[in-house]
């Protein structure tokens, strides 16, 4: 005979002829008052007692005022002992991380909020101690006006499938470990393995950009290296960033001795600057992201910069060294905030630090050169010295001699004479020649002795008087050189344009030190220079470099320049 199942048995049948009979009664209205009442929470017992889930609700307090059977189970309590109570005299109250406040706070943001919260992984100690894991679904309850009341909650057992998770997560952990182990392995051993690992965890895309860098970083690399010039390898570092980086604007700044930047080249798209960069050392000193890479290591991303040279709302900044040598820094500006991301900071940082080296190489041979011509030049100087300006020092004492052997209203006498001013205006031709291929000494001649050379060879070139009033000064080795260069730029300006018969030359002590040079020329008009003409301009700005006034006074009676210096 077979035996019968929970659904053949009699007393089941008889339960559920009972609840068909009392759900057939409630429906055709047989039951009213009270026995409706009590036939409706009865059917709704049966309902929830019936479901595997465990169900419950709250009131406004998150207090416990009804649950199905499979949450008294998981309580411990017997649903009628349930009502008033809370989270926090569950079972599961003092758990560290999943402790009453945890459910609590839940209840909370679904009431306040007034939405539904669904799929909430928790932990739960049962009254019998066994630790489960749950999944669960709250909801608000409202009133027939919608005003919030409460909360009705359900929860599901997950714990089977959340301990498969978590043994799933531990072996690919301990997989991705040994992936990492042997992937080592292999780097070390050889270059090209390394790359059969990286398709393992890289897309087909991924692998193409990463080629496509790596490939530009070569090249990159090869061009600034054909060359020592400055110029040439910073336009071939930026044509590597444009090509590695996306950007608005890419820039180069390279750092002096004293530490002073400059921003020796830079690109910018379409559009994103209204007008041209003019920045000074301190500027870019002062921008965010030099500030930030002065004190970290770089590379270094700044979202919406404080100074940038564009309008930039992503600046990423790399610096460039040779061992403890700060050769300058490559930044590259976007106009859209967040832009950058650690990726663009590891290939900006990798084209620094190639184009570190590159730079530092190449001011290396500069100042090599720099050097070599240096040399020559003092060859050449000692050469002149001692061969040409010997000979015209001779030629010169020789004119003088002879001039004194010969009556004054000969005409031998003026010929001689007239050879007596071109060796001296040689000579004097000579020793600013030498001064020039020793510009290091100019500095240390008398400004007095500078100008007196500059008439010397002024008269040896052209008749013209000249009147001199020199006083000895004593001027800082920049203020010395710029106003012989004035001097020397006034002297020519006056021998090519003004046709002046008479120069009148006065150095003054002072103070204030004033230098004055007048012709009786044409003149000019100062205020319409031909273009071309920049003898003017630089004058003045020689003059505002040391901080002293340039006048200049012009008519047809000739033209006067002043130089004053207050020291």
């Amino acid at each position: 005979m077979t035996k019968p199942t929970a659904f053949s048995s009699p007393g089941a049948s008889n339960r559920s002829n009972e609840v068909r009979d009392m759900y057939a009664a409630l429906l055709q209205g047989e039951l009213s008052g009270e026995e409706a009442l009590a036939a409706s929470e009865q059917m709704l017992k049966i309902l929830m007692d019936s479901m595997t889930n465990a169900v419950f609700w709250k009131d406004l307090d998150s207090r416990f005022v009804g649950c199905n059977q499979a949450f008294s189970d998981f309580a411990g309590f017997e649903p009628a002992l349930l009502l008033g109570k809370s989270d926090r005299d569950m079972p599961w109250a003092d758990d560290g991380e999943f402790s009453s406040e945890w459910f609590i706070d839940w209840d909370r943001a679904v009431m306040e909020s007034g939405e539904p919260k669904f799929g909430i992984l928790e932990r739960l100690r049962r009254a019998d101690g066994v630790v489960t894991w749950i999944e669960t679904n709250k909801v608000p309850l409202r009133d027939l006006n919608g005003e919030i009341i409460g909360l009705l909650g359900a929860f599901k057992d997950v714990t089977d499938v959340h301990l498969a998770q978590e043994e799933l997560k531990r072996t690919l952990d301990d997989l991705d470990a040994r992936v990492q182990r042997r992937t080592a392995e292999i780097e070390r051993a050889n270059e090209a393995l390394r790359r059969e690992v990286d398709d393992r965890i890289r897309s087909q895309a991924q692998e193409r950009q990463q080629r496509t860098y790596a490939e530009t970083l070569r090249d990159t690399a090869a061009a600034m290296s054909q060359t020592f010039d400055l110029e040439s390898v910073t336009e071939q570092a930026l044509g590597g960033v444009e090509r590695l980086v996306s950007n608005d604007l890419a820039g180069i700044l390279l750092a002096s001795n004293d530490g002073s930047l400059e921003l020796t080249r830079h690109m910018a798209g379409f559009g994103y600057l209204d007008q041209a960069i003019d920045v000074d050392s301190a500027e870019l000193a002062d921008l965010t992201v030099i500030r930030r890479l002065i004190d970290e290591r770089g590379p270094v991303i700044v979202n919406d910069p404080r100074t940038a040279l564009g309008p930039a709302g992503c600046v990423l900044g790399a610096r460039m060294r040779v061992a403890d040598q700060l050769v300058g820094y490559l930044i590259v500006e976007s106009a859209t905030p967040g832009f950058y991301t650690a990726d663009h900071g590891e290939r900006l940082g990798a084209v620094a630090d190639l184009a570190g080296a590159v730079l530092s190489n190449a001011r290396l041979a500069q100042r090599v050169s720099e050097l070599a011509a240096a040399e020559e030049r003092q060859r050449l100087a000692r050469d002149l010295h001692d061969a040409v300006n010997q000979s015209l020092w001779t030629a010169a004492l020789s004119a003088e001699s002879l001039l004194s052997d010969v009556e004054e209203d000969s005409d031998l006498h003026q010929r001689i004479d007239r050879l007596r001013q071109l060796t001296r205006g040689a000579l004097s031709e000579m020793r600013e020649l030498l001064l020039e291929l020793r510009p290091s000494e100019l500095a240390e001649v008398q400004l007095r002795d500078l100008i007196e050379h500059l008439l010397n060879a002024l008269e040896g070139r052209r008749r013209i008087e000249v009147t001199a009033e020199l006083q000895r000064v004593q001027l800082d080795p920049a203020v010395n050189i710029a106003l012989y260069r004035i001097a020397q730029q006034a002297l020519s300006n006056m021998a090519q344009h003004s046709n002046a018969s008479e120069l009148d030359v006065r150095l003054t002590t002072g103070p204030p030190v004033v230098l004055r040079v007048a012709d009786n020329g044409d003149g000019f008009d100062a205020d319409n220079v031909p273009s071309g003409h920049l003898g003017l301009q630089i004058m003045r700005e020689r003059a505002d470099a040391i901080g002293a006034r340039l006048e200049v006074e012009s008519d047809s009676d000739g033209t006067t320049v002043t130089v004053t210096v207050t020291q």
